[in-house]
């Protein structure tokens, strides 16, 4: 019995002893983990954290300095590595886009504009080279407006999630275009998708407040390079309009 007893104490000792040994094998196979601080220059850190956290593993921490704009990221060096490379794809500079925007007015047949044209056509206001505008051909096809005449035509230069307020039109019409891009790289052409607001200026609604009338107001997707019709607002009744034409491309 003595014997029996004394071969449990033995095994259950040699138990404990393996315990341990596997206790602290485990912790000496914690892993080294790394540092590294990240200045960012054109995101801001507090942006990418929760990108970042789920890159992480078990040991790891990631932490921002906003104020310095500064990214503190702690894990193995695997991880740490991968998610360095991962900054260097997303911390670049935005692109720059450069739109193109024609303002076309249609004139019908029945608005007191129709009688004008002919002094447009003398005083050299009225444009002859839109009659040939290919997009002005494929207008005049679904539009019922007789007459054409380009009131405005401006660049504009914004980048990638930036915004852009313009004035366009003149004096006469006092126009406001907003532009807010982002740019969407596809597999083989630029595609920027966008939220226009075009507003007319009608007056003040007391002392050095402006009020606006919105004329155009939408999300759209263009394809870089190519001329598109944004909007068509009519006025005057319908029988006159004002025609947003836009054209974006990429600024090497």
């Amino acid at each position: 019995m003595k014997k029996f007893l004394t071969g449990i104490l033995v095994l259950c000792f040699l138990a404990g002893a393996s315990l341990n040994v596997y206790a602290s094998a485990g912790q000496a196979k914690k892993p080294e983990l790394k540092t590294e601080f990240v200045k960012l220059k054109y995101i801001k850190a507090r942006q990418v954290q929760s990108l970042l956290t789920g890159y992480q593993s078990m040991y790891g921490r990631i932490r921002t300095q906003d104020e310095l704009n500064i990214i503190t990221i702690q894990d193995t060096p695997e991880i740490v590595e991968m998610v360095l490379a991962l900054l260097k794809k997303i911390d670049v500079k935005p692109v720059d886009i450069l739109f193109t925007v024609d303002l076309i007015l249609g004139i019908g047949e029945s608005s007191k504009d129709a009688s004008n044209v002919s002094r447009f056509l003398k005083a050299k206001e009225y444009d002859k080279k839109i009659e040939s505008d290919p997009l002005i051909k494929e207008l005049k096809k679904v539009l019922s407006y007789k007459y054409y005449n380009k009131v405005g035509s401006s660049f504009l230069r914004v980048q990638d999630g930036g915004y852009s307020d313009h004035r366009i039109g003149g004096s006469d019409l006092d126009l406001e275009l907003r532009l807010v891009p982002r740019y969407v790289r596809e597999e083989k052409e630029d595609v920027f998708q966008l939220e226009l607001r075009l507003r007319q200026f009608t007056g003040y609604v007391h002392e050095g407040v402006k009020k606006y009338q919105t004329l155009i107001n939408t999300p759209l997707t263009i394809k870089g390079g190519e001329r598109t019709v944004v909007g068509v607002s009519k006025l005057d009744g319908g029988d006159k309009a004002l025609i947003l034409i836009l054209q974006g491309k990429i600024v090497k």
